[in-house]
């Protein structure tokens, strides 16, 4: 799928503010998101009993573990996503190129 993120500099500046604060509130909203998707698989795969309000020594290693392949897999999965889309950038290049080399 291709953005015309060209377009974008079109745009009047109160729409470029409009769609810049309807991007951030997406982020925002997807962040924590994340967030609550990380607390939550890492409490139900490591906190095995609710007998204290500390957690044992056992949990802490649990929910480190957790978090850290949480976010590596996470860092991952946007490294992938950016090459992705540096290709895509470029194909597209590649054919606006040789679209306008045809004419």
């Amino acid at each position: 799928m291709n953005f015309p993120l060209d377009s974008v500099s079109d745009l009047p500046d109160d729409a470029k503010m409009a769609l810049g604060a309807a991007l951030e509130q997406m982020q925002v909203r997807d962040s924590l998101k994340m967030y609550n998707s990380l607390v939550e698989r890492c409490f139900k795969e490591c906190v095995e009993d609710m007998r204290s309000k500390a957690l044992t020594g056992k949990e802490e290693q649990c929910v480190a573990k957790c978090c850290e392949k949480f976010m590596h897999v996470t860092a991952r999965v946007g490294m992938r996503f950016q090459e992705f889309f540096t290709q895509m950038e470029q194909q597209a290049a590649q054919q606006a190129a040789a679209a306008q080399g045809g004419k």
